[in-house]
C-alpha cells in the first residue's frame, strides 16, 4: 500500500483516480479548494482544503506520503485568455511548488498535462516529439510546468512522469461538448446549437481509460518522459451530435453558430500513443459506449 496526495482530487478526473487508488488499496490524501462531492469516498480519504499555489498547503497534505498523482490545474482556455497571471501562477508556479516538494521529500510525481502544449501540431497522429507550441495562455501554462519537470528531472533526478491527456469524457464532468449538448437537448429536444462548424475534429477518451493510463505510466512508465493519452482515432463535434441524438432517440435540427469555437480552440487533435500502448496499455471504451454512459449518469444527477 502506497499513501498518495492527489492533488485536484475533488475535480472530474481526480474524483475518478481518488476511486480507482482506493480500490487498488491505496491510501489517498487530496489536496483541493473544494471537497470531493461523493460521499462514499470523502468517508474513505482524509481531505485537506487548500491550494498548489501555497507551499505551506502543500507540506501539510504531503506529510508520510510516498507519491503525489498532481492534478491541480486551471483548465479552461477561455478563461486562461482572461486570467492570463491566475493561469500561470496555478499551472506554472503550482507545478514548481509540487516538484519542490518532491525534492525535498523524495517524492515521485505524476503529473496531469494537456495536448493543448502541441497547439497546432504539424504532424498528426501526434508523437510526443512534436515541438510544444502552444497557441492560449492555457497550453502556454501547462507547456512551462512541463518544462520545469523535464528540467528538475535532471537538475535534481526528480522522479516525474507527464501524462498529455486529450480530450477526457465521461460521468461527473460538467463541462465541455458532451454536457453541452444533454443540457441543451434536454431543454430543446428539436434543436440543437453547435458552435463552430461542426467539423471539429479531437481525440476523446474515455473516463476509465484515461484513469488506466495514469495507473499504468505510474507503475510502468520511464522518468523524465511524457505520454500522450488519447484513443489515437478523432471524432468530429457533428459524430459526437450524431450518436448523443441517437442514445436520446430524438431527430432534432443542427444550428451551427458557424467560426471558431473559441479563442485558442484547437480545431483538430490526434494523439499518437505508441509510446503509451508499448506498456501494455490500450483504450476499450467505443465512443458509443462511452457517451452512453454518460448520458446515463446525466439523467441520474439531473
Amino acid at each position: 500500500m502506497t499513501k498518495i496526495l492527489i492533488t485536484g482530487h475533488a475535480g472530474f478526473i481526480g474524483t475518478h483516480l481518488t476511486q480507482k487508488l482506493l480500490e487498488m488499496g491505496h491510501e489517498v490524501v487530496g489536496l483541493d479548494k473544494k471537497p470531493i462531492k461523493k460521499p462514499d469516498i470523502a468517508d474513505k480519504i482524509k481531505e485537506i482544503k487548500g491550494d498548489v499555489r501555497s507551499e505551506g498547503d502543500i507540506k501539510k497534505a504531503v506529510e508520510g506520503c510516498q507519491a503525489i498523482f498532481h492534478l491541480a490545474a486551471q483548465s479552461s482556455v477561455p478563461k486562461s485568455t482572461r486570467e492570463i497571471k491566475k493561469d500561470f501562477s496555478t499551472n506554472a508556479k503550482g507545478t514548481i511548488n509540487i516538484l519542490k516538494t518532491a525534492i525535498k521529500n523524495d517524492l515521485e510525481v505524476i503529473n496531469a498535462s494537456t495536448s493543448t502544449v502541441y497547439g497546432k501540431p504539424e504532424k498528426t497522429p501526434t508523437p510526443e516529439t512534436e515541438q510544444l507550441k502552444p497557441i492560449s495562455p492555457y497550453g502556454a501554462s501547462k507547456a512551462s510546468a512541463e518544462m520545469y519537470c523535464n528540467a528538475l528531472h535532471n537538475t535534481h533526478n526528480v522522479n516525474v512522469k507527464t501524462l498529455r491527456l486529450y480530450n477526457v469524457y465521461g460521468p461527473h464532468n460538467k463541462k465541455g461538448v458532451m454536457w453541452d449538448f444533454f443540457n441543451k437537448l434536454d431543454r430543446n429536444p428539436e434543436k440543437l446549437e453547435i458552435l463552430g462548424t461542426g467539423k471539429q475534429e479531437k481525440d476523446y477518451i474515455y473516463i476509465d481509460d484515461a484513469i488506466d493510463a495514469f495507473t499504468t505510466i505510474w507503475e510502468k512508465g520511464k522518468p523524465g518522459e511524457p505520454y500522450n493519452v488519447g484513443t489515437q482515432k478523432t471524432l468530429t463535434v457533428n459524430q459526437i451530435a450524431d450518436i448523443t441524438t441517437q442514445i436520446m432517440d430524438i431527430t432534432p435540427e443542427y444550428k451551427y453558430t458557424g467560426g471558431k469555437s473559441w479563442k485558442g480552440d484547437v480545431e483538430t487533435t490526434q494523439a499518437d500513443t505508441t509510446k503509451l500502448r508499448k506498456l501494455s496499455w490500450k483504450p476499450k471504451t467505443t465512443p458509443e459506449e462511452g457517451i452512453k454512459k454518460t448520458y446515463h449518469w446525466y439523467k441520474k444527477q439531473k
